[in-house]
Order: structure tokens, then C-alpha cells, then sequence
């Protein structure tokens, strides 16, 4: 009777330490992701990143399914909107000119590839691809 207790606790140790283990790595995977986020922008749990990495191969959009709206994540905010931001909100406003500049230094060929919706989506959520982009 007593070694069969002592195996229900090894037992228990064991699928405990292999938890703690799947969740470290679950967690680290997670937080590998790069990201170049706005400021106050939270990251839902669940939100499925899309990669548009495809398009540099010139492969079809098959097995690609998104559209316009599943890249929309930043607010529209008029230009003078963004203006008033400068002392309001600094940090959005230099992430919006940051964003602005990368767009706007990227090759002919790049842009011709990408809408714009796509670029701001790749320098938000795709630092991999972001920075290929800039070498094309």
C-alpha cells in the first residue's frame, strides 16, 4: 500500500514539472514575437498575427485569406488631429512619424507590392519582414 503512494505522488510531481515546463515554453514563444507596437496599444491574447511575407515570393494568395479590415489596428486621425498630439501625446505622435518615415523610405518596388494598410501592419506587427523590406 505504501509504494503505491509513493508512485501517485512521483506521479504528480512528474505532470506537475511537465506543466510548468509546456507553459514556460508556451510563454517564451509568445514573447519572441517581435513587436513595434503603438503606444497604449494592448495585444489581444488571441490576436492571430497575419504574415505577408508571401507576397516577397510572389506567390498567389492562396491559404492567405485576410482582408483590408483584419489589418487595420491604428486610429484615423486627421492631420491636424495629429498635429495637436505633438505635446498632447508625444510618444503616438513619434510613432505615427516613425511609421511615416519607414513608408516613405521604402523602394518604388516595395510600395507597388504592398498596400499601405499592409506596410503599417508589417511595421507594427512583422519586425522580420520590416526590416527586408528596407533592403529591396
Amino acid at each position: 500500500m505504501l509504494k503505491f503512494t509513493i508512485n501517485v505522488n512521483f506521479m504528480k510531481r512528474l505532470l506537475l514539472l511537465i506543466l510548468v515546463i509546456f507553459s514556460i515554453n508556451t510563454y517564451s514563444q509568445q514573447n519572441s514575437l517581435s513587436l513595434n507596437l503603438p503606444p497604449g496599444y494592448k495585444l489581444h491574447p488571441k490576436k492571430k498575427i497575419i504574415d505577408l511575407s508571401y507576397k516577397l515570393d510572389f506567390n498567389s494568395n492562396d491559404g492567405h485569406n485576410h482582408t483590408e479590415s483584419d489589418l487595420k489596428f491604428l486610429k484615423k486621425i486627421s492631420d491636424a488631429d495629429l498635429n495637436l498630439m505633438k505635446t498632447s501625446n508625444p510618444d503616438y505622435y513619434n510613432y505615427i512619424q516613425n511609421g511615416t518615415n519607414y513608408i516613405g523610405s521604402l523602394s518604388t518596388k516595395v510600395k507597388e507590392m504592398y498596400t499601405n494598410d499592409e506596410l503599417w501592419y508589417i511595421y507594427a506587427f512583422d519586425q522580420n519582414l520590416k526590416n527586408r523590406l528596407t533592403t529591396l
